[in-house]
């Protein structure tokens, strides 16, 4: 016995001497590479500490990844303020987007970090609504300041990047609830900016325009209530009364009165909505998908940048009240009513308000979509309005 003890004990011996000289002993099978993954949080702001806390807690319950700063980096992480959202690229690579609306809503600054990590390195949403599920989200309360991965979530981290088991395929994930978002506006994105103008109309989308205004189409039925301020359709902002409708005469525009002022930035209307080839960019929260009925409307409105074409684009188009807007990705149901927007000087100005297919169709997004013409009925709306438009 003492004679087994003495072996062993100078075999840990040599063990540790050989480790100190750089020689390592193989007793079994081998074990997995770890694969360094870097990532660029130089974008994030008053975040980027997050973001480094996040890694740190990814590296100290996962072996077959560590994630650190530098350059070039596979992921790159940036802040806005919509909501936080991930775009895997491949295992261990995209793009992260911080989004200042969830953090002014009160989630947990680390649980978002690493929640967005964890899409990175092949987790998808599981909204349980659990706050020990890292990857629940926003499904848990607010209240939740869970950063941690559970024991599942880090085995299958170390399971994807070990090789045995696939990673998903790419999809863009948002924090809000909508869960696995595509492309809506069809050809779209998630909204970068909160914007505040933004008006939710139980089904169709508008405009503030004034405090206590807001525009959309006239083909909308008129709701009850509307959500003011908020980019999702059911959370944040404002729910307000509608206590008043104003069709135009002739055009596909709605006014809806609010019963009290809000306290949200309305979007100017210009005295021109400017000429063929302008950049713009439309908002709504339309379906996510071109056929008729194919799909339910996303929680978070989406945005394209697109631009003004000729009216001979359009079939049917009444030019000098209304604008043909490039739609080969763009405008689907759920959008009408919603704004057609321009930079001026710097701010989003409104232009124009979601009509109708330009070319008859009823598969969205296979032509150019007409647009009201707001400046060119910007005399009558100041006029029902009461004066004072921004």
């Amino acid at each position: 016995m003492f004679r087994r003890q003495l072996l062993r004990t100078a075999l840990a011996v040599l063990v540790a001497t050989l480790a100190a000289a750089g020689v390592q002993l193989t007793t079994g099978a081998p074990a997995a590479a770890v694969r360094t993954v870097y990532y660029d949080a130089s974008r994030t702001g008053e975040f980027r500490t997050n973001f480094d806390q996040a890694a740190q807690i990814w590296n100290s319950r996962v072996s077959t990844v560590r994630l650190q700063p530098g350059t070039p980096a596979s992921i790159t992480i940036y802040v806005d303020d919509g909501w936080p959202r991930a775009q895997p690229t491949g295992l261990g690579s995209g793009r992260i987007w911080m989004g200042r609306t969830a953090v002014n809503q009160g989630y947990d600054r680390n649980r978002i970090a690493a929640h967005e990590l964890g899409h990175i390195l092949g987790l998808p949403d599981r909204r349980t609504g659990l706050c020990s599920d890292l990857m629940s989200g926003s499904s848990a309360p607010v209240s939740c300041r869970n950063a941690n991965p559970s024991t599942a979530e880090a085995s299958r981290v170390n399971s994807l990047f070990a090789g045995t088991l696939a990673p998903p395929a790419s999809t863009t994930y948002t924090w809000s609830g909508a869960s696995d978002i595509g492309p809506t506006v069809v050809g779209g994105r998630p909204a970068t900016e909160n914007y505040p103008f933004m008006v939710y109309v139980s089904g169709c989308t508008g405009t503030l325009i004034k405090a206590n205004w807001a525009v959309t189409a006239k083909h909308c039925s008129t709701p009850s209530s509307v959500r003011v301020g908020s980019v999702n359709r059911t959370s944040g902002g404002t729910v307000v009364r509608v206590t008043r409708a104003v069709n135009h005469p002739s055009v596909d525009v709605k006014l809806l009165q609010l019963a009290s002022s809000v306290s949200y930035a309305p979007a100017p209307i210009p005295t021109t909505s400017s000429a063929v080839g302008t950049a713009t960019r439309i908002i709504g929260w339309g379906q996510t998908c071109a056929r008729p009925g194919c799909g339910s409307a996303p929680a978070v409105a989406n945005e394209l940048d697109t631009s003004i074409v000729a009216d001979s684009r359009c079939s049917g188009i009444n030019g000098p009240y209304e604008i043909c807007t490039n739609n080969t990705s763009g405008a689907c149901y759920g959008d009408s009513g919603g704004p057609q927007v321009r930079r001026v000087n710097g701010a989003w100005n409104v232009i124009g308000a979601t009509s109708r297919a330009g070319n008859n169709n009823s598969t969205c997004a296979t032509g150019p979509s007409i647009y009201v013409d707001l400046p060119s009925i910007r005399s009558w709306i100041n006029t029902q309005v009461g004066g004072l438009l921004v």
